[in-house]
């Protein structure tokens, strides 16, 4: 047994002089030589961003090491490019002890699920870099068309404007055709930047303003009428309702209860025109104020002069008093009487025609009967001789 002994420990002594050469070589070798390096290897972004990376790729042995280089993003196909020196790269040549720089481009698209994405840069012997990519919100491959303000309301005589925005989330430039449907007789106008369009360039992931303005057809009774808006391209398209709400249409008219618009006068004298104010829309009209235009010196009263409502389909009278210049010629003249409201405005043109004072006519005939006098007395007075 004691033979043994110095053999076995010959032997064991070899195996731990032979384990602790493997030992330090393993330990020598734990560093590597080839290494890549990126300092930021998990980043959060948002549907459609674009992430840059600068990755090292370093070479600390005593050899140039050469390897080819890809990006592996597995079956999600997302875009990326792999840049050195502002050049496509395949592959890589680091000298001993120095580093060569990569650029990774790699893009979000904008239809993915919210959540976390593992992605890995292969250099052959230089290794791989695994890279992990956080997606903050749902994303979606689409198109957005919104109103600031749906709801719009007014008389049948008012222009209602809308503001929209149509955003595009896809990847790609679209030309959206931009339609409507409005009820028949109504006029409706798309315009961008104060020119009316009937489409619209939108970049990929930017947005467009559009004004939407509306005009309703002639005495639209009031009611609340849905308008809806198209914007459509040959792969997207989208869709936004307006309401313009009538309040009811305004219509005023002035005229005489037997439509006639021509009176006689005396100069000097007045004459009084019947006439009629007439609410001819379907909604009140308020504070409804009397004047008119005549020749110079001529006067106007009205009773009343003012009108506080006339409802929808009423009438109200209104005596108009005109008074003629004492100087005015006969003939025809013109007079001008106007009934004016908040909500709408009627005019009624009078042709007036002047007649000589029968005082005038009276003093004509003595003057005549006069002149003939005296002619008489002087052919009796002088005949004779």
């Amino acid at each position: 047994m004691k033979k043994l002994t110095k053999p076995l420990s010959g032997a064991l002594a070899a195996a731990l002089l032979l384990g602790a050469l493997l030992g330090g070589s393993s330990l020598a070798t734990a560093a590597p030589l080839l290494k890549l390096f990126t300092p930021y290897t998990y980043l959060s972004v948002s549907p459609g961003e674009k992430l840059n990376y600068s990755i090292d790729v370093i070479n600390d042995s005593d050899e140039i090491r050469a390897a080819d280089v890809s990006f592996d993003t597995g079956s999600l196909g997302w875009t990326y490019e792999l840049t050195a020196g502002g050049n496509r790269v395949r592959q890589i040549s680091v000298k001993p002890g120095e580093s060569q720089m990569l650029s990774l481009s790699l893009s979000v698209p904008l239809e993915v699920n919210k959540g976390d994405y593992s992605f890995k840069l292969n250099a052959g012997e230089f290794g791989s870099l695994p890279i992990k990519v956080n997606v903050a919100e749902q994303g979606s491959y689409k198109s957005e068309l919104s109103v600031e303000q749906p709801n719009r309301e007014g008389h049948a005589d008012s222009k209602f404007t809308y503001s929209l925005t149509l955003d595009n989330r896809t990847a790609s430039k679209q030309q959206y055709a931009l339609t409507s449907e409005a009820p028949a007789g109504w006029d409706v106008r798309f315009s961008v930047s104060g020119s009316n369009v009937t489409s619209v360039d939108v970049e990929p992931g930017s947005s467009k303003s559009i004004s939407l303005d509306v005009t309703p057809a002639q005495n639209a009774p009031a009611d609340t009428y849905p308008i809806v808006v198209h914007a459509a391209s040959g792969n997207t398209s989208a869709q936004a309702q307006v309401e313009a709400a009538i309040t009811g249409s305004y219509g005023l008219e002035l005229t005489t209860a037997d439509e006639r618009l021509s009176a006689d006068i005396t100069a000097g004298k007045t004459r009084n025109l019947e006439l009629v104010v007439k609410n001819t829309g379907s909604a009140e009209i308020t504070d409804v104020s009397l004047s008119g235009q005549l020749p110079a010196n001529w006067e106007v009263t009205f009773e009343p002069k003012t009108i506080r409502s006339v409802a929808a389909g009423q009438s109200v009278p209104v005596t108009a008093t005109v008074k003629a210049s004492d100087k005015a010629l006969a003939g025809d003249y013109v007079a001008n009487l106007t009934a004016s409201s908040p909500e709408k405005t009627a005019s009624a043109m009078f042709r007036v025609t002047v007649e000589t004072s029968m005082l005038w006519g009276w003093i004509g005939v003595l003057i005549i009967l006069a002149v003939a006098a005296g002619i008489y007395g002087l052919f009796r007075k002088y005949g004779r001789r």
